[in-house]
């Protein structure tokens, strides 16, 4: 089954890998997802997020396309 992932607009490089990957992209607040990617978080992102969706929230800021798309394939597996 194909993976969703929300992204945030301005992740353009990770959206593009993703779906050179086989995942199915999507903005945020799309309410069937199974991870969400932002440019950056702080604590009250954090703490909404998981409530609202119980998934993994990955944090892209600093990091390459593919370091974020290990990171969430690491997670995933968790899931």
């Amino acid at each position: 089954m194909t993976k969703t992932i929300a992204v945030e607009d301005s992740l353009t490089p990770i959206k593009r890998t993703l779906e050179s990957r086989g995942y199915n992209v999507t903005r945020m607040g799309d309410p069937k997802i199974d991870a969400i990617i932002v440019s950056g978080i702080d604590d009250d992102f954090m703490g909404m997020e998981d409530v609202i969706h119980n998934v993994p929230v990955i944090n892209a800021q600093g990091k390459s396309a593919e370091d974020v798309v290990a990171e969430l394939e690491d997670k995933l597996i968790l899931v």
